[in-house]
């Protein structure tokens, strides 16, 4: 039985994810903080005849993280779906410092980690992959989500210069780049969506990117068309746009914060 670990799995696209994964065949390894959540999780699976084990760890602690490290080493992993993410909204100036530090080392410090924990093995079976949850933000500036979208284009560069890197080695690298999309994760940064994805699309979409060895899959038309302007627009009429319709976004009093967390 292959076997997939999918980090926040607790909630949101990371759930979906582990669901859809189940249900193909994989054992799954779920990773998130929330210890209840994941259980309840776990039940499910295995009523509808699947097997899931659950580790518990807070991406952001650096000892979480190697603990989650040493237990790589001692198991198998076909499929890595590093969904684990932290989102920061509001003006850069305003946000917590260290909240900022906690989201780049969940979005790209813990990301890359795991990653290199995983490769060599697959890379020795000749099979297997990851999958990155990156966003339509990585393609844009995303003026009030500034850290954020930037963590996201990191994400997205890094898993499209894998890609090139393991091609022919038979793993693949696919980076999945949802917009708004119903989820816990959405819900706590207070940003009004516009017609969110349901995350278990989302999921859909990106493993069948995945199982076609696609490196980027933009999940859908509405998204992709809105990934395309900086083809047509110069950046700084971008970054005004984006600015435009993110800063009236926000659920709170424009002198408020808000995060999110999809770890959890």
């Amino acid at each position: 039985m292959p076997t997939a670990l999918i980090t926040g799995s607790s909630s949101g696209i990371g759930k979906a994810f582990a669901w859809e994964l189940s249900q193909k065949g994989y054992r799954v390894i779920l990773v998130a903080r929330r210890e209840d959540r994941l259980q309840h999780l776990k039940e499910r699976i295995e009523e509808q005849g699947g097997t899931a084990d659950i580790w518990t760890a807070d991406l952001a602690d650096e000892r979480s993280l190697s603990h989650i490290l040493r237990l790589l080493e001692e198991n198998v992993v076909d499929v890595l779906v590093n969904n684990a993410g932290v989102g920061l909204y509001g003006s850069s100036e305003q946000l917590d410092p260290a909240e900022e530090q906690r989201m780049i080392r969940v979005n790209i410090s813990a990301l890359v980690a795991l990653t290199r924990a995983v490769l060599p093995g697959m890379i020795k079976r000749k099979t297997g992959g990851v999958i990155h949850i990156a966003s339509t933000s990585s393609f844009l500036p995303t003026p009030y989500m500034a850290g954020y979208g930037a963590t996201k284009a990191f994400v997205l560069h890094y898993s499209e210069a894998l890609a090139a890197e393991l091609k022919g080695t038979g793993v693949t690298v696919t980076a999945v780049c949802p917009g708004s999309t119903r989820s816990e994760f959405a819900e706590r940064t207070g940003i009004l969506q516009n017609r969110p994805m349901k995350a278990e699309e989302v999921a859909r979409q990106g493993i069948l990117a995945f199982e076609q060895q696609r490196p980027v899959v933009i999940t859908g038309a509405g998204n992709w068309m809105m990934t395309s302007l900086p083809r047509f627009l110069p950046r700084t009429w971008i970054a005004r746009l984006v600015a435009r319709l993110f800063r009236h976004r926000r659920r709170e009093k424009p002198s408020d914060t808000s995060s999110a967390d999809r770890q959890s």
